[in-house]
């Protein structure tokens, strides 16, 4: 996570040139200086219900925050702010209420425009309560744990 403003790539690439953007746009908020990076996460609350589990994020103002890959469909709610993000699927802007499904592999580079509050809503079957095993559960680190390509620019040397 950021507070420097990150250009967005344009919204009409192929899916492993998307997918590598996002990840470059990652490495480049972790190599920011002190001050311009945010080193720790916003808060987040877990909400746990038979069955259910959901993640609530705050997120301030003014920053660039670069989300987990998603392994599976799930809901989400901008009950507070404005963001706008960019994943494969092209650039979308919500604003508060603002509801959406997030497909399978979707990463995103988020830009808060306002302070928003963002909740995620996953299934949770077993009932498990462990938040680490939780997470392991619906993110993956790297797009190959979903068998999903990122485009590896090659250069040629003739």
């Amino acid at each position: 996570m950021s507070t420097a403003v990150i250009e967005m790539p344009p919204a009409n690439l192929p899916a492993p040139i998307a997918r590598q953007k996002i990840m470059a746009i990652q490495r480049a908020c972790q190599a920011l200086p002190d001050g311009q990076r945010m080193d720790e996460s916003p808060p987040l609350k877990h909400w746990l219900a038979p069955g259910i589990y959901a993640r609530e994020i705050h997120l301030p103002a003014g920053t660039v925050v670069v989300g987990k890959i998603h392994r599976h469909r799930h809901f989400n709610i901008i009950s507070q702010g404005s963001i706008t993000c960019y994943t494969e699927f092209g650039l979308e802007t919500h604003t508060a209420p603002a509801s959406f499904i997030s497909e399978p592999g979707t990463k995103r580079v988020v830009h808060t425009h306002v302070d928003a509050i963002w909740t995620t809503i996953h299934p949770n079957p077993t009932d498990e309560t462990d938040t680490k095993t939780l997470e392991d559960m619906f993110t993956a680190l790297e797009y190959a744990e979903l068998g999903l390509d990122v485009y590896e620019h090659k250069e040629v040397i003739t």
